[in-house]
């Protein structure tokens, strides 16, 4: 009887989402010619070809992507199964920084799964913008980093990629005003750079209001018709609508976040803990 090898579908997991045998191969801590041989015996095993060459990525092809619902929920239920029996003694620390708003959207799937599976590991989070984090004397002392592709910070993998959107309060129009209000993230927030070049490109007056590194806090100013921001749709919460007007007249693009891994040894924790983070970056949390 044929059988396939979970750490086989978690090999490919990694490829489907990174499109790049080395980067998968750093994702689940494997040299890159180990993560070849499970997917040559992987293709032999099931006798299809999985990926296709586009360029200098790996793409599922139609047999890779019919395997890929299959492996998410072999994968899982493997894992699950393991944690159902295997006690969490593993001890020590994470220390991570990240965006507040990136934080209050994607991060609780990741640390509740973690906390079931470590629980005497400590998680350690820093919110406060990417260049702030990168320009930290304590740099080294992180496990790793989760910021804006725009913010300079070198060496990041890609989590996933979001628009920018004007954002006002669904009972107010403070955006009509002369000098338009507005509540933005601190200085070094690439957030606030766009929205700030963008009025300038246009020749919108403006008036910085309120400026924060705390999500849950610019939301409410906005809800309050105090202010306007920028965001991605999933910044969306109840009080909260995109304001149509400014973004034909004023559009923003997108922005990108990623993940940088710092030196330092790739502990069980942390490799599990970062794959957590990944999916977790798929799907944000309703913002309430």
């Amino acid at each position: 009887m044929l059988a396939i090898d979970p750490d086989f579908l978690r090999s490919f997991l990694a490829i489907s989402d990174t499109g790049s045998y080395g980067a998968a191969a750093k994702r689940v801590n494997k040299t890159q010619s180990t993560i070849s041989a499970q997917m040559k015996r992987l293709e032999d095993t099931l006798g299809v070809v999985l990926f296709e060459k586009a360029g200098r990525r790996n793409l599922l092809s139609p047999e890779g992507l019919r395997l890929l619902q299959y492996a998410k929920s072999i994968v899982r239920l493997n894992e699950e199964t393991v944690n159902a029996f295997r006690q969490g003694d593993a001890t020590g620390t994470i220390k991570i920084g990240m965006c507040d708003d990136y934080a209050q959207a994607f991060l609780m799937p990741a640390l509740t799964r973690f906390a079931h599976r470590y629980p005497l590991v400590e998680v350690e989070v820093l919110t406060t913008d990417t260049r702030s984090l990168r320009e930290r004397a304590d740099l080294d002392s992180f496990h790793a980093i989760i910021g804006s592709g725009n913010s300079g910070l070198e060496g990041l993998e890609l989590l996933r990629r979001d628009r920018l959107y004007w954002i006002g309060s669904e009972d107010h129009r403070v955006h009509t005003e002369t000098r338009m209000p507005l509540a933005l993230w601190s200085e070094g927030c690439s957030w606030r750079d766009m929205a700030l070049a963008a009025l300038a490109e246009g020749d919108r007056a403006y008036r910085v209001v309120h400026t924060t590194s705390n999500a849950a806090l610019l939301r409410a100013v906005v809800r309050e018709g105090l202010a306007i921001t920028i965001g991605p749709k999933w910044y969306l919460a109840p009080g909260l609508t995109l304001l149509d007007d400014m973004n034909r007249t004023f559009p923003l693009a997108e922005d990108s976040v990623g993940v940088k891994v710092l030196a330092g040894e790739m502990t069980e924790p942390l490799a599990v803990f970062l794959d957590y983070l990944r999916a977790g970056f798929r799907n944000p949390v309703p913002l309430t």
